[in-house]
């Protein structure tokens, strides 16, 4: 598989990623619009932690669309030759 067509499927399985976790995101604010105590807490909680891997991996897509990541791909892994 040539390293363009690599990245797409990366590429492609992120953005997939990032729509479940938009999924997430929506039920946990809705669920925090009437939520206290506790289980606010949890839901703000949640919120934080899908927001940052919703966000790690939009920063993720965009180095595959640069040559940021193509070390990556070498036979040896980053670093190699």
């Amino acid at each position: 598989m040539k390293l363009d067509e690599k990245k797409r499927v990366i590429t492609d399985f992120l953005t997939q990623c990032n729509r479940y976790a938009e999924g997430r995101l929506a039920e946990y604010r809705a669920e925090l619009v009437s939520a206290s105590g506790r289980r606010a807490l949890d839901l703000k909680d949640k919120i934080a932690h899908w927001t940052a891997y919703r966000t790690f991996n939009e920063h993720t897509i965009a180095e595959l669309k640069s040559t940021t990541l193509d070390e990556w791909f070498a036979e040896s892994g980053p670093g190699a030759g």
